[in-house]
């Protein structure tokens, strides 16, 4: 058996890296993402991707021993590049060798290829950032690299130790998640393996899969024969039966989900049916329910995005594994202090088929071949004397010992008469008689499919306050990104103001958003009820929140007691003792503390800030067990830097605390820990390891210090990315504000805070104090101009501020997108809004949006051709969700071109242009899908035939245009027309009363916003008008279809309608284009 190997070295890899992110914070607070919220902030986020490829040398590190090789990439996410088969030669994961972002991820680039680890959402926030790493040798000889990480929403802690071990086949991944802080958070853990396909590859599901569902459950299929619509986002139609395990079967962009309890089975497999090769993940399904297939689909649009993620590899498919997640979004919830630790595994398949069982220790195929039984294994270590037994009920019809190994797959082919395959038992056993793996067929027809999740209704059409809670709660544990759960929580509340469960949710998200002072009164109203009975109720969370929001007001005298009451119950003990021991130290009562971390420890072993803290509080007592302790709290945990800087006391670790020390929020965590515990000496120390050029790390050190200077020299850093979030910065910038009346840049900080936090107002006095100090403050006028525009609702106030961010920021090209969307929600005119990018050409080149924007406005000019031109001399990047709006004005302005061209009779000119509007030029960065609605494009071409009696074409135009292909929009105009030419009048006149329905349903709930929301569509400032967009769109679709059913003066009405809310919608000034057409 050989040794494992871990190499830390460096890797040349071609590289196109991404624009730079913007400095500006990005406040995005309706923007979906996997079907959760899409908020950034404290991100820096980038929207710019490069076409430029360099060779950029990373670190990382190859784990290999005799069977495998795996390269881990921390400076890429953490994640794993490779995984890489020595015996058969073959990449079991897909092996992207070039990095080259495209606009997917949450905070912009993301690359394809390898195991994504993606927490505590889906995309990782961080997948295209640094991570901390380091190799452990493990006592059995195996080798583990830990990459993790704090991540910057609710400062949790991630980590994936990848591990080979000593004669294993298998990557496996030792997962731990710890929620370092005081609150309760969320999280979701999904590995997001991608595999290499073609038309010979199979996604194995286990075969007690039976249904798999979309984003949210909001739609359910059969797997593996998918019958019927599959009523998703992007609903199509499998027809009478369709194999989707089969890679060239899926045609659109999908996402195949398996629900708890839907499969009993630990695995999932992807195989090439073509090579004999594959790869089988496990993880325990009783902790990791989730399993994924997502898929681009396959045609045009599949490949293109493929080749915006790569140059030469790909396609790809990728089968995912969720732990404690079953969806996306689906979230769970992790306790003050808790930790998580589970264990995840992938290995390659070689020759045996389509698997049907999978363990870490093996794989196993059963299968009927030519009258034949076969059975096939795959072993993931050496097991000699093995034994194999095939039972037929209780008959066992055949059995050997064999010695087995990962370099060789086993192959039995089994004469024996068998009637039902059901019935046959399949058993792999070590000679000790472990069962390394087990296989019943499974007979189909025991699961049934889950129901369907549908949207919340209004908080005022629950009838209890029950349901209130509930719904209420389910917003708030899956993020949803357009409802707000408070809604619900004080609608409850106003119907039973004393309600436990809604007080206490308040609380909750009150605590959350830095308003301590509303935690305590919701705090005390669900404490009132509580205990209005019994003074030690089974639910303790009002007492435990109430406490910790005490000490974040400085009342700790009050927090001790409410904490120790908390205490008395079980679920919030270990939290309220490492709060309790906190306070002790603050009061130097080292004894005391010493004994409630002992008790928050012995409760929670994985409590690694307490653990450090122990450490801490035997250093100040002198104690001769500190060294060992602060060592112990090394070894415990190889990332975490609070235990090497306390550690550093005994021993010179600047080297191992330096990769920490790159990123200021490591530092500041540390400082943050000591501080709560009084120790502010202690703070400074670890500020001493910081980036100095960092501003907010010398405004800690001016709190803890007392020296302005300090402040001072904050002040003169630029301010670049530095977005505070955390609640223990509100004091901090409080007193550098406090402390110096000319801080403009510290009030520009708190102020961004507390808009994250929903604290618009406060943000708002404290930006106008900033540029009161400070005039050529571009970033605050800018967040200024948002403030007025979308929370006091003054839009020339708005625009005042935005003219002079731009002022003061003119290169900056998000500022231009952001004045221009201002211009249009404030209703100024397209020769205005040209005006301004005549002025900024060279901001402009920059913004694919803004180029976009642009080329609409000149086509409602009816400058198409001149729109043509332009999109054909540009090459965009499109944001993953964001797709179709290019293609959709590609279309509609070569629409409308040729139908110019037509009005002045050249009609060979205008069929070439119908004709181009069907092709996409591959500059576009996306492609057609079987979604693309061209129905008006193949109508006019129709026409045009039949001006020329072509009969023939004129006819298989209109079948084209006839076509179902999307959910009903304004296009789908011309196909209930196309069916009318066709003679199909009851077809077409469904369409058009779906039309109908769908308009008059966004009027009647014009207040409702979309519930779904999977896709992450480019993000524009400035918060919708709900009820007006959702009017405008409604009286668009409706006026549309009103004019398919010859109801003109109706119609009419409706685009007037929409006219007077938005005058220069596109829609608008295509149904005014169409109706002249009409009259030729």
């Amino acid at each position: 058996m050989s040794e494992v190997t871990c190499k830390n070295h460096g890797m040349r890899i071609p590289t196109y890296i991404p624009q730079k992110a913007h400095e500006l914070p990005m406040f995005f607070e309706n923007k979906p993402y996997q079907g959760a919220s899409g908020r950034v902030y404290p991100i820096p986020y980038c929207d710019g991707i490069s076409d430029n490829k360099t060779d950029v040398e990373y670190n990382v590190f190859t784990l290999e021993n005799e069977y495998i090789k795996t390269v881990v990439a921390p400076e890429l996410g953490g994640k794993i590049l490779r995984g890489y088969d020595k015996t058969s030669d073959y990449d079991f994961i897909y092996y992207n060798e070039v990095v080259k972002p495209a606009l997917v991820g949450l905070a912009g680039p993301w690359i394809s290829g390898g195991i994504e680890f993606n927490w505590p959402q889906h995309h990782r926030p961080t997948t295209f950032m640094p991570l901390e790493a380091v190799c452990e040798e493990n006592p059995d000889g195996g080798k583990t690299v830990w990459t993790g990480e704090v991540e910057p929403f609710g400062r949790m802690k991630g980590m994936a130790g990848i591990t080979l071990d000593k004669g294993r086949s298998y990557i496996k991944a030792k997962v731990r998640v710890y929620n370092r802080t005081s609150l309760p958070q969320l999280f979701m853990w999904w590995a997001n393996l991608a595999v290499p396909v073609n038309n010979n590859y199979r996604t194995v599901f286990p075969p007690d899969c039976e249904w798999v569902n979309d984003h949210d459950r909001r739609a359910v299929l059969e797997w593996p024969i998918a019958k019927g619509i599959y009523k998703t986002a992007r609903p199509y139609n499998f027809g009478k039966g369709t194999d989707l395990s089969h890679y060239d079967a899926v045609k659109v962009p999908s996402s195949y989900l398996i629900s708890q309890g839907q499969s009993d089975m630990d695995f999932i497999s992807g195989y090439d049916t073509g090579l004999g090769k594959g790869i089988a993940t496990v993880a325990n399904h009783h902790i990791s329910p989730g399993k994924k297939m997502w898929h681009w689909g396959t045609g045009d649009f599949g490949d293109m995005w493929c080749s915006n993620l790569t140059d030469k590899n790909g396609p790809y498919i990728e089968l995912m594994t969720g732990v404690y997640t079953d969806n996306q979004p689906d979230f769970t919830w992790i306790a003050p202090y808790e930790t998580r630790e589970f264990e995840q595994y992938w290995y390659p398949v070689r020759e045996i088929g389509e698997i049907k069982n999978a363990t870490v220790d093996a794989c196993v195929n059963v299968e009927k071949r030519n009258n034949k039984l076969y059975v096939g294994f795959n072993v993931t270590g050496v097991f000699e004397n093995c034994k194999i037994e095939v039972r037929d009920g209780q008959k066992t019809v055949y059995s050997e010992n064999t010695d087995m190994s990962p370099d060789k797959a086993y192959h039995k082919y089994i004469d024996a008469e068998i009637s039902d395959i059901h019935n046959i038992t399949v058993t792999l056993s070590s000679a000790d008689g472990k069962v390394l793996v087990e296989y019943k067929p499974y007979k189909r027809g025991k699961k049934q499919p889950i129901e369907v999740r549908k949207p919340v209704k209004r908080p005022r059409e629950y009838k209890t306050v029950e349901e209130l809670y509930i719904n209420g709660y389910h917003l708030e544990q899956y993020k949803q990104h357009n409802y707000k759960p408070e809604d619900y929580y004080l609608e409850g509340l106003k119907r039973d103001g004393g309600d436990i469960r809604c007080n206490t949710s308040m609380a909750r998200l009150s605590l959350k958003n830095g308003k301590f002072k509303d935690c305590v009164k919701y705090c005390d109203k669900a404490i009132e009820r509580l205990t209005s009975r019994n003074m030690h109720p089974t639910d303790t969370e009002a007492l435990y929140l109430k406490g910790v929001a005490l000490e974040y007001l400085g009342e700790y005298d009050k927090a001790y007691d409410v904490l120790y009451m908390a205490a008395w119950n079980y679920a919030h003990r270990s939290a309220a003792m490492y709060e309790l021991a906190c306070i002790d130290c603050r009061n130097g009562d080292y004894d005391s503390a010493l004994q409630k971390l002992d008790e928050s420890l012995g409760l929670n072993k994985g409590h690694t800030k307490a653990e450090n803290l122990k450490s801490a509080v035997l250093r100040k007592l002198g104690s001769p067990l500190a060294q060992s302790s602060a060592l112990e709290g090394v070894n415990d945990d190889k990332l975490d830097v609070l235990a090497l800087v306390e550690y550093s006391h005994y021993e010179n670790v600047t080297d191992k605390i330096a990769q920490f020390a790159k990123k200021a929020e490591n530092m500041l965590d540390t400082a943050r820990d000591y501080m709560k515990a009084g120790f502010n000496d202690d703070a400074v120390y670890a500020l001493g390891f910081a980036d100095k050029a960092s501003p907010l790390v010398n405004y800690y050190l001016a709190y803890l210090t007392g020296k302005d200077e300090y402040i001072r020299s904050a002040e003169k850093l630029d301010t670049g990315y530095c977005f505070p979030s955390e609640l223990s910065d509100i004091a901090v910038l409080e007193y550098a504000a406090n402390k110096d009346k000319n801080a403009a840049n510290a009030r520009y900080y708190l102020g961004n805070l507390f808009y994250d936090k929903f604290s618009y107002d406060e943000a708002a006095q404290l930006w106008n104090e900033c540029v009161r100090i400070d005039e050529k403050h571009g970033k605050a006028w800018r967040n200024l101009s948002l403030y007025y525009f979308d929370k006091a609702y003054m839009p020339d106030k708005a625009l005042e501020c935005m003219q002079k961010a731009l002022k003061y920021r003119p290169e900056d090209p998000r500022l231009l997108l952001e004045y221009e969307q201002l211009l249009k929600n404030s209703g100024h005119s397209i020769d205005e809004r040209l005006e301004v990018y005549d002025k900024y050409p060279e901001l402009l080149s920059r913004r694919d949006d803004c180029y976009l924007d642009k080329l609409t406005l000149l086509s409602q000019k009816g400058m198409y051709k001149e729109a043509i031109d332009m999109a054909k001399s540009k090459h965009f990047h499109i944001y993953e969700g964001g797709e179709g709006k290019l293609t959709k004005q590609h279309a509609w302005m070569h629409v409308l071109y040729a139908n110019e061209l037509v009005k002045d009779g050249k009609l060979d000119e205008a069929r070439k242009i119908y004709n181009d509007g069907i092709n996409m030029p591959k500059s576009y960065g996306e492609a057609k899908t079987f979604f693309n609605q061209e129905a008006h494009i193949y109508y006019y071409l129709a026409k045009l035939e039949q001006r020329e009696n072509n009969t023939e074409k004129y006819t298989a135009d209109l079948e084209k245009a006839a076509e179902y292909k999307a959910a009903v929009s304004e296009i789908s105009l011309f196909r209930a027309l196309a069916l009318k030419e066709l003679g199909k009048n009851d077809e077409a006149n469904a369409v058009l009363d779906e039309m109908q329905e769908s308009a008059d349903s966004l009027i009647n709930n014009c207040d409702m916003r979309t519930y779904y929301g999977v896709g992450s569509p480019s993000p524009m400032p400035f918060e919708l008008d709900i009820v007006k967009n959702n009017l405008v769109a409604g009286n668009i679709l409706k006026a549309y279809a009103l004019y398919g059913m010859e109801k003109y003066g109706e119609a009419d009405l409706c685009i007037r309608k929409a006219t007077e809310l938005d005058a220069d919608n596109f829609a608008v000034y295509a149904f005014g284009k169409i109706s002249e057409t009409a009259e030729m």
